[in-house]
């Protein structure tokens, strides 16, 4: 095994790809990430077809970039972001559509602190335009109780649920983990 995926490579082990992940953010806590400076060679490469690794769900929110805080270049991850991360029905199409075209080996879906769209939810926030009133409505059903902090971990961990029942998910099965990421630190907790 690389120390690296490479974009022209196909990974067909989820242990190989849930190590790319782990590793990646290692090398993000310790600043000693890869070079970039290939990515003139990556876009050549993947200009012919994308063979990413993992598929991650992820907030929309700009402090939780999947590609900086597990150190994956151009082609690598195949990422959806929505205000909260929750598993609605264009990111369990397009995470079924990575495992089951693309062939990525495992899906992660990350909360994080301070999460705006998952306190708000939490609070119960009303009065807000229809569209977002809706995201946290979504949101807030994932809710059983307790703080802010488990909010979030129901929030990830409901997502996780509702896509390990995708058609591609199921039939490959495919690893589905929950994750949490600390904008003040960079640390990345699996769940």
């Amino acid at each position: 095994m690389a120390d690296r995926h490479l974009p022209g490579d196909s990974v067909t082990d989820p242990q190989v790809a849930i190590k790319y992940l782990k590793d990646g953010n290692e090398r993000y806590l310790k600043g000693a990430l890869r070079d970039k400076s290939t990515y003139k060679a990556d876009r050549d490469v993947v200009i012919k077809g994308q063979k990413p690794f993992a598929a991650v769900l992820t907030c929309s929110d700009s402090r939780t970039p999947p590609e900086i805080f597990f150190d994956q270049g151009i082609g690598d991850i195949f990422v959806c972001r929505n205000a909260g991360n929750f598993a609605d029905d264009t990111a369990c199409g397009s995470i079924d559509f990575s495992v089951g075209v693309l062939g990525v080996q495992v899906v992660v879906v990350i909360g994080h602190n301070e999460c705006g769209a998952v306190i708000n939810a939490h609070k119960g926030t009303s009065g807000l335009p229809e569209e977002l009133q809706c995201v946290l409505g979504k949101i807030q059903a994932n809710f059983k109780g307790g703080d802010v902090n488990d909010a979030v971990k129901e929030n990830v961990m409901s997502s996780v649920e509702r896509i390990k029942g995708l058609k591609f998910v199921k039939e490959k099965g495919i690893p589905v983990l929950g994750a949490y990421y600390d904008i003040g630190t960079g640390v990345v907790t699996w769940y």
